[in-house]
């Protein structure tokens, strides 16, 4: 593997992280959108934000498309979610080793090789899952009180 398709591979995985949050968007000519990202190509930074506000005006536009060549900065406006901090919670419920396994690069976290996790919440049915819903709900709810 070369360094150069590893840290290719690094950066489309950094950009496609910020898919579906909400970001702000600074152009080259210093205006600033915000909304949430929908799209974004990681060879040209073209990007499409909903739900988006340009600085300085109240109407809310449903859908912009931004020239990457235009682009000047992508930044998130809101903190990203804790997966570590989360499976440190559930290593103390799970505490054998391999009950609780992080893919970082995914996104997710898997206990006890069925219950899937990760920041938009918790796949799975029957007691674990719900003991491992449970944990994700306070532990969601503690890090959206932090960020307030």
């Amino acid at each position: 593997m070369s360094m150069v398709g590893a840290a290719k591979r690094s950066y489309q995985k950094e950009i496609n992280a910020f898919v579906n949050k909400r970001v702000g968007i600074v152009l080259k000519d210093k205006s600033k959108y915000v909304g949430e990202l929908k799209g974004v190509n990681p060879e040209t930074l073209t990007c499409v934000l909903i739900k988006a506000k340009r600085e300085g005006e109240s109407a809310e536009l449903h859908r912009i498309c931004l020239n990457g060549d235009q682009v000047s900065e992508i930044y998130l406006e809101e903190a990203p979610f804790d997966l570590s901090g989360l499976k440190d919670e559930l290593e103390q419920i799970f505490r054998r080793p391999g009950d609780v396994k992080v893919y970082d690069e995914a996104g997710l976290i898997v206990v006890l090789e069925r219950v899937k996790v990760s920041e938009t919440g918790v796949e799975g049915s029957g007691p674990v899952a719900d003991r491992v819903r449970a944990i994700f709900d306070r532990y969601a709810k503690t890090q959206t009180t932090e960020i307030e």
